[in-house]
């Protein structure tokens, strides 16, 4: 696990909350999720921490499909840093993370990142062939003694659930305003670059 600390003052061993994901696009989806840990961490005092991965989970679930990435990690790791994020820790998402299940996931958390509190979004799912939803890690969270928040889905007025996937949709027709109400934000010059081929 690579773990970069984005805020101006480094902690020692502090416990954290953190928010669970890959947060392909950063959209406002995820900046609900990030909404959340960032109130918990401003009440508690606890580290703002978000895991990610090194690559799309779906690219090594799924080798023969083609996934297209909407943020390049420089440029997550930038709109992390804007949005608050104190600590980004990154796993490489290899046939060992694969093969772990999701209770031995949130104890390598705990252990690494001190979480006291985590933050997903309705239907993240980990661990071992997707064995962990958002209820199964409720029950973790409990067995651990540590706190859990599940953000409920965001959608656009028209009742569109937002997500990567929706925004990949949009991009792929060509449709940039679509993309960019569900982002919250102009598109990048790299997504600029998907449309009409995501």
């Amino acid at each position: 696990m690579l773990i970069e600390w984005l805020g101006s003052e480094q902690p020692v061993h502090k416990p954290s909350v953190v928010c669970l994901g890959f947060f392909d696009g950063i959209h406002l989806g995820h900046q609900a999720i990030l909404d959340a840990a960032r109130a918990i961490h401003m009440r508690e005092g606890l580290v703002f921490c978000v895991h990610t991965y090194d690559q799309m989970p779906a690219r090594v679930l799924f080798p023969d499909k083609e996934f297209l990435e909407l943020t390049p990690f420089e440029e997550k790791s930038a709109l992390f840093k804007e949005l608050g994020v104190e600590l980004l820790a990154v796993s490489r998402f290899d046939d060992a993370l694969r093969h772990m299940t999701g209770e031995a996931f949130v104890q390598m958390l705990v252990e690494r990142l001190q979480v006291r509190h985590i933050v997903a979004g309705y239907d993240h799912r980990f661990g071992y062939r997707g064995d962990t939803d958002a209820k199964r890690l409720t029950q973790l969270c409990h067995q651990q003694g540590i706190g859990i928040t599940i953000v409920p889905p965001v959608s656009l007025s028209g009742g569109q659930a937002i997500s990567s996937t929706a925004i990949r949709a949009a991009l792929a027709q060509g449709n940039i305003r679509q993309a960019e109400a569900m982002l919250g934000r102009p598109i990048s010059v790299y997504m600029r670059s998907l449309a009409g081929s995501a």
